[in-house]
Protein backbone atom coordinates (compact mmCIF):
# COMPACT_ATOMS: atom_id res chain seq x y z
CA UNK A 1 0.00 0.00 0.00
CA UNK A 2 1.57 3.48 -0.95
CA UNK A 3 0.71 6.64 1.60
CA UNK A 4 1.76 10.22 0.52
CA UNK A 5 4.35 11.61 2.76
CA UNK A 6 2.94 13.29 6.15
CA UNK A 7 4.33 14.77 8.69
CA UNK A 8 4.60 12.05 11.15
CA UNK A 9 5.28 11.67 15.05
CA UNK A 10 6.28 9.30 17.59
CA UNK A 11 5.49 9.61 21.03
CA UNK A 12 7.07 7.85 24.12
CA UNK A 13 5.93 6.62 27.76
CA UNK A 14 7.20 8.41 30.59
CA UNK A 15 6.00 10.32 33.25
CA UNK A 16 2.79 11.09 31.22
CA UNK A 17 1.39 7.61 32.25
CA UNK A 18 1.13 9.00 35.32
CA UNK A 19 -1.55 11.08 34.17
CA UNK A 20 -3.52 8.62 32.50
CA UNK A 21 -4.76 5.54 35.02
CA UNK A 22 -6.63 2.54 33.49
CA UNK A 23 -9.64 2.11 34.95
CA UNK A 24 -9.91 -1.77 35.12
CA UNK A 25 -13.12 -3.97 34.88
CA UNK A 26 -13.01 -6.98 36.71
CA UNK A 27 -11.36 -8.98 34.34
CA UNK A 28 -7.70 -8.32 34.61
CA UNK A 29 -6.51 -6.03 31.73
CA UNK A 30 -2.67 -6.73 30.54
CA UNK A 31 -0.47 -3.35 29.96
CA UNK A 32 -0.67 -2.35 26.47
CA UNK A 33 -3.09 -4.95 24.47
CA UNK A 34 -2.94 -4.94 21.06
CA UNK A 35 -6.26 -6.77 19.95
CA UNK A 36 -7.66 -8.37 16.93
CA UNK A 37 -11.34 -7.97 17.22
CA UNK A 38 -14.29 -10.32 15.63
CA UNK A 39 -17.19 -8.27 13.90
CA UNK A 40 -19.28 -6.48 16.04
CA UNK A 41 -22.01 -3.90 15.46
CA UNK A 42 -21.93 -1.54 12.76
CA UNK A 43 -20.23 -3.78 10.36
CA UNK A 44 -16.74 -3.24 11.61
CA UNK A 45 -13.59 -5.20 10.03
CA UNK A 46 -11.36 -7.08 12.58
CA UNK A 47 -8.91 -4.04 13.83
CA UNK A 48 -6.22 -3.52 16.68
CA UNK A 49 -6.86 -2.49 19.97
CA UNK A 50 -4.59 -1.44 22.41
CA UNK A 51 -4.94 -0.88 26.01
CA UNK A 52 -2.44 0.96 28.94
CA UNK A 53 -2.34 -0.56 32.22
CA UNK A 54 -1.34 2.01 35.12
CA UNK A 55 2.37 1.93 34.55
CA UNK A 56 5.13 1.05 37.05
CA UNK A 57 6.29 4.55 38.85
CA UNK A 58 9.75 3.55 40.25
CA UNK A 59 12.43 6.16 39.78
CA UNK A 60 14.17 5.05 36.39
CA UNK A 61 17.89 5.47 36.13
CA UNK A 62 18.67 8.43 33.44
CA UNK A 63 20.05 7.28 30.41
CA UNK A 64 23.57 7.39 29.38
CA UNK A 65 24.43 8.85 26.16
CA UNK A 66 27.98 8.03 26.36
CA UNK A 67 28.31 5.57 24.09
CA UNK A 68 27.06 8.03 21.59
CA UNK A 69 29.35 10.74 22.32
CA UNK A 70 31.26 12.42 19.52
CA UNK A 71 35.00 12.17 19.34
CA UNK A 72 36.84 15.53 19.88
CA UNK A 73 36.71 17.71 17.25
CA UNK A 74 39.98 18.55 15.43
CA UNK A 75 40.65 21.97 14.74
CA UNK A 76 43.01 23.15 11.90
CA UNK A 77 45.66 24.17 13.77
CA UNK A 78 45.81 20.68 15.44
CA UNK A 79 43.90 21.85 18.82
CA UNK A 80 41.47 19.52 20.36
CA UNK A 81 37.90 20.51 21.15
CA UNK A 82 36.29 17.92 23.36
CA UNK A 83 32.36 18.43 22.13
CA UNK A 84 29.31 18.01 24.36
CA UNK A 85 26.55 14.79 23.64
CA UNK A 86 23.46 17.01 22.10
CA UNK A 87 20.36 15.26 23.27
CA UNK A 88 17.06 15.23 21.97
CA UNK A 89 14.22 17.66 23.12
CA UNK A 90 12.55 16.92 26.28
CA UNK A 91 15.13 14.61 27.71
CA UNK A 92 13.72 13.89 31.08
CA UNK A 93 10.80 12.45 29.73
CA UNK A 94 12.33 9.81 27.69
CA UNK A 95 13.16 8.02 31.35
CA UNK A 96 11.80 4.36 29.97
CA UNK A 97 13.43 4.05 27.19
CA UNK A 98 16.98 2.32 26.95
CA UNK A 99 20.89 3.52 26.46
CA UNK A 100 21.36 4.51 23.04
CA UNK A 101 23.59 1.22 22.00
CA UNK A 102 22.16 -0.68 24.69
CA UNK A 103 21.89 -4.59 23.92
CA UNK A 104 18.68 -5.75 25.38
CA UNK A 105 18.52 -10.00 26.30
CA UNK A 106 15.37 -11.53 24.73
CA UNK A 107 13.71 -14.93 25.48
CA UNK A 108 11.17 -16.72 23.26
CA UNK A 109 9.00 -19.10 24.63
CA UNK A 110 9.47 -22.66 23.47
CA UNK A 111 5.68 -22.40 23.44
CA UNK A 112 6.31 -21.15 19.70
CA UNK A 113 7.00 -22.89 16.91
CA UNK A 114 10.37 -22.07 15.17
CA UNK A 115 8.68 -20.29 12.23
CA UNK A 116 7.34 -18.23 14.22
CA UNK A 117 9.97 -17.65 16.58
CA UNK A 118 12.10 -16.50 13.59
CA UNK A 119 10.11 -14.25 12.21
CA UNK A 120 9.69 -12.45 15.81
CA UNK A 121 13.79 -12.61 15.45
CA UNK A 122 13.78 -11.19 12.01
CA UNK A 123 11.33 -8.42 12.98
CA UNK A 124 12.66 -7.39 15.56
CA UNK A 125 15.95 -6.55 13.86
CA UNK A 126 14.36 -4.45 12.06
CA UNK A 127 14.37 -1.76 14.52
CA UNK A 128 18.28 -1.80 15.30
CA UNK A 129 18.28 -0.52 11.21
CA UNK A 130 16.36 2.66 12.37
CA UNK A 131 17.31 2.79 16.16
CA UNK A 132 20.66 2.31 17.91
CA UNK A 133 19.71 -0.99 19.86
CA UNK A 134 20.39 -4.31 20.03
CA UNK A 135 18.39 -7.34 20.71
CA UNK A 136 19.96 -9.99 22.10
CA UNK A 137 17.96 -13.58 21.48
CA UNK A 138 18.82 -16.43 24.19
CA UNK A 139 17.43 -19.22 25.83
CA UNK A 140 18.15 -17.91 29.12
CA UNK A 141 14.68 -16.88 30.88
CA UNK A 142 16.13 -15.86 34.11
CA UNK A 143 18.30 -13.20 32.45
CA UNK A 144 16.10 -11.59 29.74
CA UNK A 145 14.82 -8.37 30.42
CA UNK A 146 12.00 -8.98 27.79
CA UNK A 147 10.33 -12.07 28.28
CA UNK A 148 7.61 -13.18 25.28
CA UNK A 149 5.27 -15.71 25.90
CA UNK A 150 2.67 -17.39 23.77
CA UNK A 151 -1.09 -16.03 24.54
CA UNK A 152 -4.00 -18.10 24.36
CA UNK A 153 -6.53 -15.08 24.46
CA UNK A 154 -6.13 -13.60 20.87
CA UNK A 155 -4.27 -10.64 22.18
CA UNK A 156 -0.40 -9.52 21.61
CA UNK A 157 0.50 -6.91 23.87
CA UNK A 158 4.24 -5.26 25.27
CA UNK A 159 5.06 -3.77 28.81
CA UNK A 160 6.68 -0.08 28.38
CA UNK A 161 10.44 0.34 27.48
CA UNK A 162 12.12 -0.28 30.89
CA UNK A 163 9.24 -0.96 32.97
CA UNK A 164 10.57 -4.34 32.44
CA UNK A 165 13.36 -3.53 34.99
CA UNK A 166 10.59 -3.39 37.59
CA UNK A 167 9.93 -7.69 37.10
CA UNK A 168 10.52 -9.14 40.68
CA UNK A 169 8.47 -12.19 39.40
CA UNK A 170 9.55 -12.34 36.15
CA UNK A 171 6.43 -11.94 34.35
CA UNK A 172 6.50 -12.16 30.48
CA UNK A 173 6.32 -8.43 29.31
CA UNK A 174 5.25 -9.60 25.86
CA UNK A 175 2.68 -11.67 24.23
CA UNK A 176 1.74 -12.77 21.16
CA UNK A 177 -1.61 -14.22 20.74
CA UNK A 178 -2.87 -13.79 17.27
CA UNK A 179 -0.84 -15.77 15.17
CA UNK A 180 -1.55 -18.80 13.35
CA UNK A 181 -1.36 -20.80 10.52
CA UNK A 182 -3.85 -18.34 8.34
CA UNK A 183 -1.45 -14.90 9.58
CA UNK A 184 -0.28 -13.39 6.57
CA UNK A 185 3.40 -12.16 6.63
CA UNK A 186 2.40 -8.53 6.71
CA UNK A 187 0.35 -9.15 9.97
CA UNK A 188 3.44 -10.64 11.10
CA UNK A 189 5.33 -7.55 10.69
CA UNK A 190 2.94 -5.24 11.88
CA UNK A 191 2.22 -6.81 14.92
CA UNK A 192 6.09 -7.35 15.85
CA UNK A 193 7.24 -3.66 14.91
CA UNK A 194 4.43 -2.69 16.81
CA UNK A 195 4.95 -4.66 20.02
CA UNK A 196 8.62 -4.19 19.78
CA UNK A 197 7.89 -0.45 19.18
CA UNK A 198 6.50 -0.75 22.97
CA UNK A 199 9.50 -2.51 24.24
CA UNK A 200 11.67 -0.04 22.76
CA UNK A 201 9.20 3.10 24.81
CA UNK A 202 7.39 4.24 21.94
CA UNK A 203 3.58 4.68 22.97
CA UNK A 204 0.13 4.51 20.73
CA UNK A 205 -0.19 7.44 17.83
CA UNK A 206 -4.06 7.96 18.33
CA UNK A 207 -2.90 9.37 21.92
CA UNK A 208 -1.11 11.91 20.73
CA UNK A 209 -1.43 15.34 21.39
CA UNK A 210 -1.66 16.45 18.24
CA UNK A 211 -3.98 14.05 17.08
CA UNK A 212 -7.78 14.88 16.14
CA UNK A 213 -9.21 11.83 15.79
CA UNK A 214 -13.33 12.53 14.97
CA UNK A 215 -14.81 9.84 17.36
CA UNK A 216 -18.09 8.91 17.30
CA UNK A 217 -18.27 8.66 20.71
CA UNK A 218 -21.31 7.21 21.32
CA UNK A 219 -20.68 4.16 18.04
CA UNK A 220 -17.36 3.83 19.98
CA UNK A 221 -19.14 3.48 23.63
CA UNK A 222 -21.93 0.79 22.06
CA UNK A 223 -19.09 -1.32 20.33
CA UNK A 224 -16.64 -1.80 23.19
CA UNK A 225 -20.12 -2.63 24.99
CA UNK A 226 -20.62 -5.34 23.36
CA UNK A 227 -19.03 -8.98 23.55
CA UNK A 228 -16.30 -10.00 23.64
CA UNK A 229 -14.67 -6.80 25.80
CA UNK A 230 -18.42 -5.35 28.02
CA UNK A 231 -16.19 -2.52 28.79
CA UNK A 232 -17.76 0.84 30.78
CA UNK A 233 -17.85 3.84 29.20
CA UNK A 234 -15.06 5.01 31.67
CA UNK A 235 -12.41 2.64 30.22
CA UNK A 236 -13.44 3.40 26.96
CA UNK A 237 -12.77 7.05 27.94
CA UNK A 238 -9.35 6.41 29.19
CA UNK A 239 -8.47 4.12 25.86
CA UNK A 240 -10.07 5.77 23.15
CA UNK A 241 -10.47 9.43 23.84
CA UNK A 242 -8.09 10.25 26.52
CA UNK A 243 -4.70 12.50 25.00
CA UNK A 244 -1.27 12.35 26.56
CA UNK A 245 -0.23 15.71 27.86
CA UNK A 246 1.83 18.06 25.35
CA UNK A 247 4.19 18.70 28.28
CA UNK A 248 5.13 15.50 28.45
CA UNK A 249 5.84 14.05 25.03
CA UNK A 250 8.05 14.64 22.51
CA UNK A 251 5.68 15.24 19.36
CA UNK A 252 6.07 16.36 16.03
CA UNK A 253 2.55 16.39 13.69
CA UNK A 254 -0.15 13.68 14.03
CA UNK A 255 1.02 10.38 12.03
CA UNK A 256 -1.84 8.33 10.78
CA UNK A 257 1.04 6.17 9.29
CA UNK A 258 2.90 5.50 11.70
CA UNK A 259 3.90 2.02 13.10
CA UNK A 260 2.53 2.72 16.72
CA UNK A 261 -0.66 3.72 15.10
CA UNK A 262 -3.76 1.05 15.19
CA UNK A 263 -6.75 0.23 13.37
CA UNK A 264 -9.63 2.80 13.18
CA UNK A 265 -12.55 1.69 11.75
CA UNK A 266 -14.36 4.29 9.66
CA UNK A 267 -18.12 3.08 11.37
CA UNK A 268 -16.58 4.55 14.57
CA UNK A 269 -15.32 8.38 13.65
CA UNK A 270 -18.08 10.92 12.14
CA UNK A 271 -16.99 11.78 9.05
CA UNK A 272 -16.12 8.16 7.69
CA UNK A 273 -11.69 8.45 8.89
CA UNK A 274 -10.19 5.37 9.41
CA UNK A 275 -6.82 4.09 9.87
CA UNK A 276 -5.77 0.46 8.55
CA UNK A 277 -3.00 -1.83 7.62
CA UNK A 278 0.29 0.34 9.24
CA UNK A 279 2.51 -2.68 8.74
CA UNK A 280 5.83 -0.77 8.24
CA UNK A 281 7.50 2.28 9.93
CA UNK A 282 6.68 5.61 8.23
CA UNK A 283 9.28 8.19 7.03
CA UNK A 284 9.70 9.75 10.74
CA UNK A 285 9.18 6.65 12.20
CA UNK A 286 12.51 6.41 11.02
CA UNK A 287 13.27 9.83 11.71
CA UNK A 288 12.39 9.87 15.30
CA UNK A 289 13.90 6.34 16.25
CA UNK A 290 17.20 8.08 15.07
CA UNK A 291 16.79 11.02 16.87
CA UNK A 292 15.68 9.15 20.36
CA UNK A 293 18.16 6.23 19.98
CA UNK A 294 20.96 7.95 18.52
CA UNK A 295 23.51 6.37 16.55
CA UNK A 296 27.34 7.41 17.20
CA UNK A 297 28.29 10.16 15.68
CA UNK A 298 30.52 9.52 13.09
CA UNK A 299 33.26 12.88 11.60
CA UNK A 300 34.00 12.07 8.03
CA UNK A 301 37.27 14.23 8.18
CA UNK A 302 39.89 16.61 10.20
CA UNK A 303 42.51 18.40 8.09
CA UNK A 304 44.83 21.21 9.08
CA UNK A 305 47.79 22.55 9.21
CA UNK A 306 50.83 21.82 11.70
CA UNK A 307 53.74 24.35 12.82
CA UNK A 308 56.88 22.57 14.62
CA UNK A 309 58.30 25.28 16.05
CA UNK A 310 61.71 25.06 13.91
CA UNK A 311 62.13 27.40 10.75
CA UNK A 312 59.43 27.56 8.75
CA UNK A 313 58.29 24.06 8.84
CA UNK A 314 54.53 23.65 7.65
CA UNK A 315 53.24 19.72 8.48
CA UNK A 316 50.16 19.45 6.91
CA UNK A 317 47.84 16.76 8.39
CA UNK A 318 44.36 14.83 7.60
CA UNK A 319 42.44 12.63 9.84
CA UNK A 320 40.17 9.86 8.15
CA UNK A 321 37.39 7.82 10.48
CA UNK A 322 36.60 4.54 10.32
CA UNK A 323 39.43 4.10 7.82
CA UNK A 324 41.02 1.04 8.95
CA UNK A 325 40.14 -1.69 11.31
CA UNK A 326 38.04 -0.12 14.41
CA UNK A 327 41.10 -1.33 17.08
CA UNK A 328 43.89 -0.05 15.53
CA UNK A 329 45.31 3.38 14.04
CA UNK A 330 47.15 3.70 10.99
CA UNK A 331 49.72 6.60 10.73
CA UNK A 332 51.26 8.08 7.80
CA UNK A 333 54.44 10.16 7.22
CA UNK A 334 55.36 11.27 3.68
CA UNK A 335 57.77 13.74 2.13
CA UNK A 336 55.61 16.63 0.18
CA UNK A 337 56.63 19.48 -1.51
CA UNK A 338 55.99 23.51 -0.37
CA UNK A 339 53.87 25.83 -2.21
CA UNK A 340 56.55 26.37 -4.64
CA UNK A 341 56.68 22.74 -5.85
CA UNK A 342 60.04 22.59 -4.04
CA UNK A 343 60.57 18.71 -2.71
CA UNK A 344 61.59 18.71 1.24
CA UNK A 345 64.37 17.00 1.41
CA UNK A 346 66.34 15.12 3.95
CA UNK A 347 65.52 12.55 6.78
CA UNK A 348 62.24 13.76 8.94
CA UNK A 349 60.67 11.08 11.85
CA UNK A 350 57.58 11.37 13.87
CA UNK A 351 57.90 9.22 17.37
CA UNK A 352 54.49 7.88 18.54
CA UNK A 353 54.54 7.52 22.24
CA UNK A 354 53.49 3.68 23.31
CA UNK A 355 52.34 2.45 26.94
CA UNK A 356 55.12 0.83 29.47
CA UNK A 357 57.43 4.18 28.14
CA UNK A 358 58.02 2.93 24.71
CA UNK A 359 57.80 4.21 21.07
CA UNK A 360 57.38 3.94 17.63
CA UNK A 361 59.29 5.64 15.52
CA UNK A 362 58.46 6.54 11.61
CA UNK A 363 60.30 7.82 9.88
CA UNK A 364 61.26 8.82 5.93
CA UNK A 365 63.71 10.55 3.51
CA UNK A 366 65.31 11.37 -0.04
CA UNK A 367 69.01 12.05 0.46
CA UNK A 368 70.89 9.15 0.97
CA UNK A 369 73.16 8.08 -1.75
CA UNK A 370 72.40 4.00 -0.89
CA UNK A 371 69.14 4.15 -2.54
CA UNK A 372 67.53 1.35 -0.32
CA UNK A 373 68.06 4.05 2.50
CA UNK A 374 65.19 5.74 1.30
CA UNK A 375 61.37 6.09 1.14
CA UNK A 376 59.15 8.83 0.86
CA UNK A 377 56.30 7.28 2.84
CA UNK A 378 55.94 5.26 5.50
CA UNK A 379 53.16 3.74 7.23
CA UNK A 380 52.60 1.95 10.61
CA UNK A 381 49.43 0.47 12.14
CA UNK A 382 49.47 0.53 15.59
CA UNK A 383 47.02 -1.07 18.11
CA UNK A 384 44.95 1.06 19.94
CA UNK A 385 45.30 -0.21 23.30
CA UNK A 386 49.18 0.10 22.80
CA UNK A 387 48.76 3.89 22.56
CA UNK A 388 49.80 6.31 25.48
CA UNK A 389 47.29 8.38 24.93
CA UNK A 390 48.66 10.94 27.88
CA UNK A 391 51.65 12.23 25.40
CA UNK A 392 51.93 13.73 21.90
CA UNK A 393 53.22 12.71 19.00
CA UNK A 394 57.15 13.87 18.96
CA UNK A 395 58.45 15.38 15.34
CA UNK A 396 62.50 15.24 14.43
CA UNK A 397 64.46 16.27 11.32
CA UNK A 398 68.03 16.38 10.48
CA UNK A 399 69.41 19.37 10.97
CA UNK A 400 72.89 21.34 10.25
CA UNK A 401 75.62 18.24 9.51
CA UNK A 402 72.50 16.20 8.94
CA UNK A 403 72.41 15.83 12.74
CA UNK A 404 68.83 14.29 14.25
CA UNK A 405 67.47 16.66 15.69
CA UNK A 406 64.17 16.79 18.25
CA UNK A 407 62.05 19.83 17.46
CA UNK A 408 60.05 21.37 20.46
CA UNK A 409 56.61 20.59 19.20
CA UNK A 410 54.21 17.96 20.61
CA UNK A 411 50.76 17.32 18.55
CA UNK A 412 48.74 16.37 21.72
CA UNK A 413 46.15 14.12 19.51
CA UNK A 414 45.94 10.35 20.50
CA UNK A 415 43.22 10.84 23.00
CA UNK A 416 41.08 12.46 20.00
CA UNK A 417 41.36 9.43 17.91
CA UNK A 418 39.10 6.74 18.36
CA UNK A 419 39.86 3.15 16.96
CA UNK A 420 39.85 2.96 12.95
CA UNK A 421 40.88 6.28 11.99
CA UNK A 422 44.25 6.81 9.61
CA UNK A 423 46.51 9.79 10.37
CA UNK A 424 48.62 11.52 7.37
CA UNK A 425 51.37 13.55 7.98
CA UNK A 426 52.81 15.47 4.87
CA UNK A 427 55.92 17.39 5.53
CA UNK A 428 54.90 20.33 3.11
CA UNK A 429 58.00 22.63 4.16
CA UNK A 430 61.20 22.46 6.15
CA UNK A 431 62.96 25.73 5.70
CA UNK A 432 62.59 29.78 5.28
CA UNK A 433 64.50 29.76 2.49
Amino acid sequence: MKYSPVAVVFLFASTLHAQINVIRSDKQIDPIKTVRITPVPFQLNSFRLCMDAKPVNNPLPARDFSAVKPPPRINSDGSVINVGVTRQPLAAETNKMWNPGQIIPVYISPSFTETVRDKIKRYAHEWELIANIRFNFSANYYDALIRIGLGKDNRSWSWIGKDVLFNPLRLNTMQFGTFDEKTMEIDYRGTILHEFGHALGFIHEHMSPAAGIPWDKEKVYQTMAADPYKWSRAEVDVNFFAKYSSTSTNYSAYDRYSIMHYDIPANLTTNGFSVSGNNSFSGTDRQYAALLYPFPAKPGFAAGLLRTQDDCDLVSFTVEYEAVASDKIEFVLELGKNDANRAVTWWKQITIPLTNNRKFELWAQNHSLIQSENRTIASALIAVNELDTGNGLAFWKAKAFGIHTLLPYRWNILSALPGGCRVKLVWKNDSCI
